[in-house]
């Protein structure tokens, strides 16, 4: 069995979607030579790392996190394999019918990978990152993607602020799966199990996950 790990690591003082999100700390509290054992705090956010996140996070009173059933996080999952994007590169209809279209089906996962994840925690890695047009998102709303996960941090473009692409996905409860890394390594002829468990929170729309792709 193929495992490929899509989480990219949560470290200290790392990038970051700004303000009002708080900088990621990690400090030990507790070392084997004082207390005896190990333990250390985490200062974190919805937002951490790879994340997993539910149409609460900007619909109010729509299912948070802890209330999506554990099954929801594991699905039959295509990979669409674009050509690698640069800096504020537009992502069209067109690019992921051709990737992923004739093998996408109602309730799977789309996974999209664009090369992004090789600026993991530069610092432009939000800020110039590649970006969905409109007709793209339209593409993935009317083929009933249920979890749509992504190497690019911001689904739409970084320099616009209206979330009108994330409102237009969370319409319906669907799940968004971003910022991913290692998604070159999936085989486009291979078919996957996407897992990506979320912490269990409850009041919240979202939290870090551990997400991996296996194939057999």
């Amino acid at each position: 069995m193929q495992v490929i790990d899509l989480t990219g690591p949560i470290r200290a003082g790392m990038r970051s979607y700004g303000s009002p999100l708080p900088p990621i700390e990690i400090e030990p509290v507790a070392r084997l030579g004082d207390a005896g054992w190990k333990g250390h705090k985490l200062v974190l956010h919805t937002l951490a790392g790879t994340y997993i996140e539910t149409a609460d996070h900007l619909y109010e009173g729509r299912e948070q996190i802890a209330d999506v059933p554990a099954e929801r996080f594991i699905r039959r999952a295509i990979v669409a394999q674009l050509a690698e994007k640069g800096p504020l590169e537009p992502i069209s209809a067109r690019e992921l019918e051709q990737a992923a279209g004739g093998n996408l089906a109602p309730g799977d996962a789309l996974l999209v990978a664009t090369g992004w994840d090789r600026r993991w925690n530069e610092s432009d890695f939000v800020e110039s990152c590649p970006y969905f047009m409109p007709e793209a998102m339209e593409w993935v709303v009317d083929k009933e993607v249920a979890l749509l996960g992504l190497d690019i941090p911001c689904v739409q473009d970084p320099r616009a602020d209206d979330g009108e692409l994330n409102r237009l996905f969370f319409q319906k409860d669907r799940l968004l799966l971003a910022p991913l890394v290692g998604l070159r390594k999936a085989n486009r002829a291979s078919t996957y199990r996407l897992i990506a468990l979320p912490l269990n929170i409850p009041g919240v729309c979202g939290t870090p996950c551990r997400a991996v792709l296996a194939a057999w």
